[in-house]
């Protein structure tokens, strides 16, 4: 791909995270511009584009893909849309940032790989959380030895859906609590330990209107004898995002993990009888996500700690498989 001043974006989807949050993070950002967005409906791409201030707007995901002078696409559709769409943008020459989850098979994130590889281009799985500082910060401490050597992982995301219509609790759509939020609290556990889980074991409660898990637990257990333990529901009246990391010299505890949003990060090194409280500073990390991507783009390669989102397939896979049997 040719050297470029700024990443050139199209947006795939109306979904209200590209609207609220990633176009605003490209533009906080310092790597990138949004040219155009396309939805299923001509005129409501035209109405979000005039809302938005987006140069361009399609009436078909295919016809986006065809403008010549966009770099790259933010996959922002439902989760059982993410491989088509990925396949269809990598054959049209477009490196991908797809929304978590990639996939709910891994079959599936295996093929959208292989195309964005065939193609040439970038594909990276969109956990804008990895890239506030606040975790470069607790992977410093872990590095540091702050807790000994981290045997056990907590991580949970929870909130009260509201009533009504909603992807997330759509079947055909691969919705359900664990590939909303409680993907999030998987890739928590994998980025700890910087491995894959050997064996998992599940439980889910599936709404039988629905057909969707509405509250989800598994056990992760990695090499090592290292354990994580994480936690999703769609059922729960207080949002609650955040994750622990245990050793054998203290506990390290992430009050602000996921969406954090305009507030600060919150760290507690808890050792002994003693808790120290440190503040990461507020940072977008939408327009942290959209920088790195840049930079990965102009590098040839996914530059940590960004990744692209199989083998987060993978182990969700293995979760529902466990729940189900």
């Amino acid at each position: 791909m040719r050297c470029m001043s700024l990443l050139r974006w199209g947006i795939l989807g109306a979904a209200r995270i590209a609207r609220q949050r990633f176009v605003p993070g490209v533009r906080a950002g310092s790597s990138g511009t949004i040219l155009s967005i396309a939805s299923r409906d001509a005129e409501r791409a035209r109405l979000l584009a005039a809302e938005l201030d987006i140069p361009r707007s399609y009436g078909a995901y295919a016809d986006l893909l065809r403008d010549p002078d966009l770099d790259a696409v933010y996959v922002a559709l439902p989760n059982a849309l993410h491989a088509e769409w990925i396949i269809a943008a990598a054959r049209a020459g477009k490196h991908v940032l797809c929304e978590k989850p990639l996939a709910r098979r891994a079959a599936d994130a295996e093929r959208a790989a292989e195309a964005c590889r065939a193609a040439g281009v970038l594909l990276m799985e969109a956990f804008m959380w990895r890239h506030h500082p606040q975790h470069a910060r607790v992977r410093g401490l872990l590095e540091a030895g702050a807790v000994g050597d981290p045997r056990l992982v907590r991580a949970s995301f929870t909130y009260l859906m509201a009533p009504g219509a909603n992807i997330r609790a759509r079947a055909d759509l691969d919705g359900g609590s664990l590939m909303d939020v409680g993907t999030y609290a998987v890739n928590a556990a994998r980025w700890v330990f910087q491995s894959e889980p050997e064996q998992v074991s599940a439980q889910q409660v599936v709404d039988p209107t629905t057909g969707v898990d509405v509250a989800f637990a598994g056990v992760l257990r990695f090499p090592g004898g290292r354990l994580a333990l994480v936690d999703s529901s769609f059922q729960q009246q207080s949002l609650t995002h955040r994750y622990e990391v245990a050793g054998p010299e203290g506990r390290l505890l992430v009050e602000r993990a996921f969406r954090p949003d305009n507030d600060a990060g919150v760290l507690r090194l808890i050792r002994g009888a003693t808790e120290h409280v440190e503040e990461v500073p507020a940072a977008n990390q939408f327009a942290a996500e959209a920088d790195h991507f840049a930079r990965s783009v102009r590098a040839g390669h996914l530059l940590p700690p960004a990744e692209d989102g199989v083998a987060q397939a993978r182990v969700l896979e293995a979760l529902y498989a466990s729940a189900g049997t």
